[in-house]
């Protein structure tokens, strides 16, 4: 529960794993023995348990909801199960039916648990946009930041992202949930584009979030070498040259 962390901490820790990982913490109590955490079970690329910890309540979902995405990255949709999941994450089967009533269910709360922190961190960085007359430059660092990690250290995420919100076109459940992380991104963008003084906030900021959209897709399937410089600066500078903001 958010509510429960410091604000500062949180706005810190909601940089997508180590939010996680700090919520885990609060959570766990109660020593297990090591041999009641099987650790040769996970699959590679996904963190396994940590011995002597009892994982329990809202970490345990957390857990199995960071553990469905990083299946989905490695794996695939498809390879998304009650037991895959329960057997990636190192617990009972009964866990994962006890949280997640479906397949589908476990699918829609994993894209609402990504969409959720991904919004908080746009907003983190928009903190210190709106309201202000900033330079270009500022505009373009400000964004780099934002894209440059989810196609580095955190691109397995991007890749869940995507996969889910290509699984949606397929299942109708899924898709309330893009619509509603759709309209946040966009809303937020459009208070910035507002202060910056463009003609049209919402339509720059579906163009924006198009725009954003398409070069990440692109680079996850065909990524070049030191896209920060080539590709993603560039592009945000040719976009925000368009914009009545600050000096360049």
């Amino acid at each position: 529960d958010h509510r429960d962390i410091d604000r500062t901490t949180y706005l810190i820790a909601c940089r997508r794993h180590i939010l996680y990982d700090r919520t885990v913490r609060m959570y766990s109590s109660t020593a297990i023995p090591a041999e009641a955490t099987p650790l040769d079970t996970a699959p590679s690329g996904i963190d396994a348990p940590v011995p002597g910890r009892r994982i329990q309540g809202r970490a345990r979902r957390l857990h199995l909801l960071q553990t469905t995405l990083r299946l989905i990255a490695d794996q695939g949709i498809d390879a998304v199960s009650h037991r895959s999941v329960a057997d990636a994450a190192g617990v009972p089967l009964g866990s994962t039916t006890y949280w997640f009533s479906s397949r589908p269910d476990m699918l829609r709360q994993a894209l609402e648990h990504f969409a959720r922190i991904e919004i908080e961190t746009l907003r983190e960085h928009l903190a210190g946009v709106l309201g202000k007359r900033l330079s270009r430059q500022r505009l373009v660092d400000e964004f780099a930041d934002l894209l440059v990690p989810q196609l580095g250290e955190e691109r397995w995420r991007t890749v869940a992202q995507y996969a889910l919100m290509q699984e949606a076109a397929r299942q109708p459940e899924l898709q309330d949930v893009c619509r509603e992380w759709s309209q946040a991104w966009q809303e937020a963008l459009a208070e910035m584009f507002t202060s910056l003084g463009a003609r049209s906030p919402m339509l720059e900021a579906r163009m924006f979030l198009a725009m954003l959209d398409g070069l990440l897709l692109e680079q996850l399937a065909a990524p070049d070498e030191d896209v920060e410089n080539t590709v993603i600066r560039p592009a945000l500078k040719a976009y925000f040259d368009r914009l009545p903001v600050g000096p360049s």
